[in-house]
């Protein structure tokens, strides 16, 4: 019956195990937790926080996002602490300058700052991207363009009239 109740790696693991390899729940419970003890999440001393560091080639959004996850972990960490080494681990000179300018109060204006930072890269990337120098006009348009000019200073007579140029 209990076995019935395992899914997944579980299960898996339960079918593997050699017969009569278990003789109690005491057994069980010692085996099962040998097995999968490498998968528990990690609690991280306060003081690693420093440790974090943006990796060459990591955008500041993923290493914003990866920041979160990894001082979630660790417990007893101050806001200060986490402000601090955020700071200290992102590696943009222009967030570093606007961060240390106007020093966040707290982790929400860290990250709200750090957002629009993020916000105006992308805006300032995508019209340098955008931005096409000016082309003259190819000669077909500028010949209807002219044709089109000839009638400019003329009076403005039969309007509404069917009348067309043979």
């Amino acid at each position: 019956m209990f076995s019935s109740t395992l899914i997944g790696a579980a299960r898996v693991w339960f079918d593997e195990l050699p017969p009569e390899s278990i003789d109690s729940y005491k057994d069980l419970k010692a085996a099962f937790l040998a097995y999968f003890m490498q998968q528990k999440k990690h609690v991280k001393d306060p003081v690693e926080i420093h440790n974090i560091k943006q990796k060459d080639g990591e955008t500041i959004e993923e290493f914003m996002e990866r920041f979160k996850v990894e001082t979630g972990r660790m417990k007893g960490a101050l806001e200060c602490m986490k402000i601090s080494g955020f700071m200290h681990g992102v590696n943009n000179p222009e967030l570093m300058k606007r961060l240390n300018e106007h020093v966040p109060k707290n982790l929400e204006e860290m990250m709200t700052t750090t957002a629009a930072f993020i916000r105006g890269e992308t805006a300032a990337a995508s019209k340098k991207k955008v931005h096409t120098p000016w082309k003259p006009q190819d000669q077909s348009k500028r010949h209807n363009f002219e044709r089109r000019s000839n009638f400019q200073n003329q009076p403005r007579d039969g309007r509404g009239l069917s009348k067309f140029t043979p």
